[in-house]
């Protein structure tokens, strides 16, 4: 009798951890559609992807129309879970992995053999999302520009106060301000490599570019946060540096552009860089 009882319980012990298995694991496969179920661990499944946007962050024509070779920044949610882009091909779909996501984007190099279209994303399910809203444009190499106005938004260059040599106190300023909405993309004016990257109290977020092949350095101030780049680092003309912000010692969102002849704070000297923006400005 005894020995029935072991049994019997020993069966119904067996029975309730299959069943506890089975509800724990239909709890963190079961996905809703759209969105992500929480099982009672904490494992989140993964929603189905959607994207919003597409823009090109290096080797750039503009913020949509890009070269092979180029990183783009897909944006949108679900993203978390994404394992490729896929781009349109001259011969049909290129899928090509992730080189950084998050739940809000994912970047990827555009391939060789790209042609403008809709990219979409595929995650580890296989799961698709929708086209891209916005066309990603691919042009030749020979379509980047050699030069490029740096503010890629409406923007105007403000009153007598944002001049090159305005007095400041205990001091006079060294560079043009441009005014724009927080937020605007920052673009490298000209072939450039990248010679700091920092924050400084007057200065908040800046980055300084050596302007390849001449003694001249670009300096950009006041970015809503770091520069994504890093010292050392080519850029082309119209590569993302950055954007526009009002940290450090800033009244409302602007860029502070400096134009130095010779090395930035290292025997160099500032030089008044309206004549050369608003020539940007004009050709851009």
């Amino acid at each position: 009798m005894f020995i029935d009882r072991c049994r019997a319980h020993s069966r119904f012990g067996r029975a309730l951890a299959a069943l506890a298995g089975v509800a724990a694991l239909a709890a963190v496969v079961a996905p809703v559609a759209g969105g992500a179920t929480s099982s009672a661990g904490g494992v989140i499944a993964p929603g189905t992807p959607k994207v919003t946007d597409v823009r090109c962050l290096t080797r750039c024509v503009s913020g949509h129309r890009a070269t092979p070779g180029a990183t783009v920044k897909v944006r949108g949610s679900a993203l978390d879970y994404v394992r490729s882009v896929v781009f349109r091909g001259k011969s049909g779909p290129l899928e090509v992995r992730t080189t950084y996501r998050d739940g809000d984007r994912v970047k990827a190099v555009v391939p060789r053999d790209a042609v403008s279209g809709r990219p979409y994303v595929i995650d580890f399910r296989g799961t698709k999302s929708n086209p891209s809203p916005v066309e990603l444009e691919v042009l030749p190499p020979s379509a980047i520009p050699t030069e490029i106005f740096p503010v890629r938004g409406t923007h105007d260059f403000g009153g007598a106060e944002a001049r090159f040599g305005a007095p400041r106190s205990g001091h006079t300023h060294q560079g043009q301000d441009v005014m724009a909405a927080c937020g605007t993309r920052l673009v490298s004016v000209r072939k450039a490599r990248v010679r700091y990257r920092a924050y400084q109290g007057a200065a908040g977020n800046y980055v300084v570019l050596h302007n390849i092949g001449t003694n001249t350095d670009f300096v950009y101030m006041h970015l809503v946060r770091p520069a994504p780049v890093r010292v050392g680092q080519v850029l082309d003309a119209g590569d993302t540096v950055g954007n526009v912000g009002a940290t450090g010692d800033a009244s409302g969102c602007h860029l502070h552009f400096e134009y130095w002849v010779g090395p930035w704070y290292g025997g160099g000297h500032p030089i008044d860089p309206l004549q050369l923006l608003k020539a940007l400005d004009r050709k851009s």
